[in-house]
């Protein structure tokens, strides 16, 4: 440590020695105010947060919602096996519903009058072409069978105009006729209700208002809905009747209630566990409070400076509550062994605090300086994943920093202070056992060991994959809510799997519906599309209207021959014939409200179902490579969807992944050189840690774990965690001089080491029985990381050490002055 801060740290040892209570109460201030910014901080749990600001993907969806005039519905359904009986129930939720001050509106079925009565007109023009023909020809075969019972002899008619030609002999097509009659034989339906096939399942959309947008008015919904159906649920008439509750919005309270109940359970078992790992190490009950307070108050900080800058938390930063208390309590536990190992050994306390901010300080600082710059690097990375947790990791490294040179000492005087000091005790030798001293063992065994893991890991780092199916990170819905979703398929079998377009006039609306009908009429070597769907399907263009209108009026003459002979049945045709041009403005509410959206926002939308596994990323990308951005007519439309969003995350990823590993690793080396000033110790000091990465992947290479937009912060995570280990016991070894007892050392120094990767395990390994599965994979892989780095420093750091202290390069470039050909 430089002359600077050897002062700076032996006065602020004597300061504290002096003014403990002074501390504290400058602490407990801050963490008040801290809490107090708390109650701002805000937990998102969907997907386009990971996205960075102004990303294109998520300002589309943006858009398109806001044009949609609500991302989410609610979707009550009925069950019951009595037909009839699940949409008495409906019926009578409706009812209910429509009084909750927070829906806007609800609906069991659809208006389809003005649908059914120009179905004609909604049919394509060919297809209607075709049908006047076989009507013609169905119409001629029928007189020419008359008149050949008349005449005795076979008869043929054919039109001069259409070449259409009636033979006697011939058979009239009755499915044309039934064709025609199932579109024109009754009055036209006027509702169609939300209802299955066999009548079984209701289901009620309620669309909520635009001002009860946010997650807790998403919880108050659906606690509200719950409330109301179990209500009516007892009711003797709805005693056979099954109901509940699916959705976006009932979709994403059960994921923010996943994360909170992980994120509870998590971090109970993290401090259980912590407080447990500390009792058992240092046989104290005080090492609880002495740590646990100083770390506490470190972690409420950080999470007060986070709410100050970033406002909130995503998906993957929500679980770092739990990452930093396994990330902070490394240094306590170097500070508390120091200064128990300095009293044990009968130090006076101001000579013990004097020694823990000097000694144990100094590693620390270069410990806390390196992995808080390693984190903050990723602040220059894209992926919000990457950026916002190396913003709070490394702003916490820094807190936590603070806290355990002036909380946790300031704690150590109040308790010695109140009688507690730890045990004076005979100078004693700590010795390594023989098993867990790489010194012990023989040199070609060593070298035999690294050829193996050199091995291992240039077999399986290859076949590491990346997570490709989104439903995979996503915590299981709760068994009400798959049921309450099976139950919806029932009666909307299209699903949610589509995307969004939205054009800003009815012409670019043409234009853009042509273009993909005819590219899902020729894309047939890789079709991703199953169906183009926008208000053109139920208002076509004013041209094509008059076409078909032309055909309709041609039949329309071919059925006034009924008015004679079947006057009920010309009756009939005649609310499907005599009809004239349909517009926007004659469509039910509901069709108007899904294609032309929210009225004071201008454009039409247009939706286009996919055809390909949307959890399939490989398959997903294919759609996305085929709508994802469409130029027509030097105008460019992008597609919005949350499945597009992910599959432009992984890019990102993927792109920023090396990114992110490179620059901690950069970051890390030049600042460990500028402190140490020796390339060799920062070699020393960096090159376990970065082994212990490539094991690390390695072996999910070997197991099948696979790299996701949430685990994937752990690779440069470990580098700026793991390296902290080889900086204590490097600099702890330099400490000692040329005759440092390296076994001694790692019994002291590599044991808190060890302490240290055990309590980090435990605050990243804590989300292993999370619920969702990208947080257990994300435990996972801490846990294979952090104990694969832990392994490569304590075998490699103290053979490199020992190898330097016998000589290093001095040694083996004098054996080459008395040898020339020796290696």
């Amino acid at each position: 440590m430089k002359p600077f801060l050897l002062k700076v740290a032996t006065h602020w040892s004597k300061f504290t020695c002096r003014h403990p209570v002074f501390i504290l109460i400058i602490a407990i201030f801050a963490t008040f105010i801290a809490v107090k910014s708390l109650e701002n901080l805000k937990v998102s749990t969907q997907i386009e947060a990971l996205m960075p600001e102004g990303a294109k993907s998520v300002e589309v969806l943006n858009t398109a919602l806001k044009k949609t005039g609500s991302s989410t519905s609610l979707r009550v359904v009925a069950h019951s096996q009595t037909k009839g009986l699940g949409l008495e129930f409906i019926r009578a939720a409706k009812s209910e519903f429509d009084k909750l001050d927070w829906v806007m509106s609800s609906q069991l079925s659809e208006d389809i009058e003005v649908l059914e009565r120009h179905q004609l007109l909604l049919l394509d023009t060919d297809a209607l072409s075709q049908l006047e023909t076989d009507v013609e020809q169905a119409q001629l075969t029928a007189i020419a069978k008359d008149l050949s019972e008349g005449f005795g002899n076979p008869v043929q008619i054919t039109l001069r105009e259409s070449g259409v030609t009636g033979n006697s002999d011939g058979e009239i097509d009755d499915g044309i006729q039934d064709t025609l009659s199932d579109k024109t034989q009754n009055e036209p339906q006027k509702e169609r209700l939300f209802q299955s096939d066999d009548q079984k399942t209701t289901v009620l959309i309620v669309w909520p208002k635009p001002e009860f947008s946010s997650l807790s008015s998403a919880k108050m919904m659906v606690k509200q809905s719950q409330k109301l159906l179990d209500k009516m649920g007892t009711r003797p008439e709805f005693s056979q009747a099954e109901y509940g509750v699916a959705g976006r919005i009932p979709n994403k309270v059960a994921q923010f209630d996943a994360v909170i109940r992980d994120l509870k359970t998590g971090l109970l078992t993290a401090l259980v566990l912590i407080a447990t790992l500390l009792i058992i190490s240092y046989r104290s009950l005080i090492a609880l409070p002495a740590i646990l307070i100083p770390l506490t108050m470190g972690v409420v900080w950080t999470m007060g400076l986070t709410a100050h800058t970033i406002g909130g938390l995503n998906l993957i930063t929500v679980f770092l509550i739990l990452v930093l208390f396994g990330l902070g309590i490394d240094f306590a536990i170097h500070n508390f062994s120091r200064f128990c190992e300095e009293r044990e050994k009968g130090e006076p306390l101001e000579a013990a605090m004097e020694i823990l901010c000097q000694k144990t300080g100094a590693a620390s600082l270069i410990a806390a300086l390196t992995t808080a710059t390693g984190f903050f690097s990723l602040t220059l990375t894209e992926f919000r994943a990457f950026s916002e947790f190396g913003f709070i990791a490394g702003s916490s490294i820094i807190l936590i920093f603070i806290s355990m040179y002036s909380v946790l000492p300031a704690t150590l005087v109040i308790f010695e202070k109140f009688g507690w000091k730890p045990k004076t005790r005979a100078k004693k030798t700590k010795t390594l056992p023989k098993a867990l001293n790489p010194l012990s063992y023989p040199g070609r065994l060593i070298i035999l060991g690294m050829v193996l893991i050199g091995t291992f890991i240039a077999l399986y780092t290859p076949h590491v994959a990346f997570e490709r199916n989104f439903n995979n990170l996503e915590a299981k819905d709760p068994i009400e809510l798959t049921r309450s979703k099976a139950l919806v398929r029932q009666v909307f079998k299209e699903g949610q799997n589509k995307t969004i377009l939205v054009t800003d006039t009815l012409e670019d609306l043409i234009a853009l519906d042509a273009y993909l009908k005819d590219y899902k009429e020729n894309d047939t070597e890789t079709p991703t599309i199953r169906k183009i769907q926008s208000v053109l399907d139920f208002v076509p263009d004013i041209n094509v209207q008059k076409e078909r209108l032309e055909i309709i009026r041609r039949l329309e003459k071919q059925a006034n021959f009924l008015e004679l002979t079947d006057p009920e049945r010309h009756k009939s045709l005649s609310n499907f014939l005599t009809i004239n041009e349909i517009e926007t403005s004659e469509l039910p509410a509901a069709i108007r409200r899904t294609y032309l959206g929210v009225e004071t926002e201008p454009g039409y939308l247009m939706f286009v179902y996919d055809d390909v596994n949307m959890n399939d990323n490989d398959q997903a990308k294919l759609f996305y490579t085929d709508v994802g951005k469409i130029e027509v007519n030097e105008k460019i439309y992008y597609s919005a969807s949350e499945s597009f969003i992910f599959i432009e995350m992984i890019a990102l990823m993927k792109s920023d992944a090396i990114k992110a590993i490179s620059l901690v690793i950069f970051v890390t080396f030049i600042l460990i050189l500028a402190m140490t000033r020796k390339l060799l110790a920062t070699c020393f000091i960096l090159l376990p840690p970065l082994l212990g990465v490539l094991l690390t992947i390695a072996f999910m290479g070997a197991i099948g774990l696979n790299l996701s937009i949430i685990n994937m912060v752990i690779l440069p995570s470990l580098v700026g965690i793991s390296v902290d280990n080889s900086i204590h016991i490097y600099h702890r070894h330099e400490a000692a001089g040329k005759d440092a007892d390296i076994p001694y050392i790692m019994a002291t120094t590599g044991r808190a080491a060890v302490l240290t990767t055990i309590t980090t395990l435990i605050g990243f390994g804590g989300m292993i029985t999370a619920s969702m599965g990208g947080l257990r994979s994300m435990g996972l892989l801490a846990i294979i990381g952090f104990l694969s780095c832990l392994f490569m420093t304590w075998l490699l750091l103290p053979l490199l050490l020992n190898w330097q202290q016998k000589g290093g390069f001095s040694r083996l470039s004098s054996a080459r002055k008395a040898d020339p050909h020796a290696l």
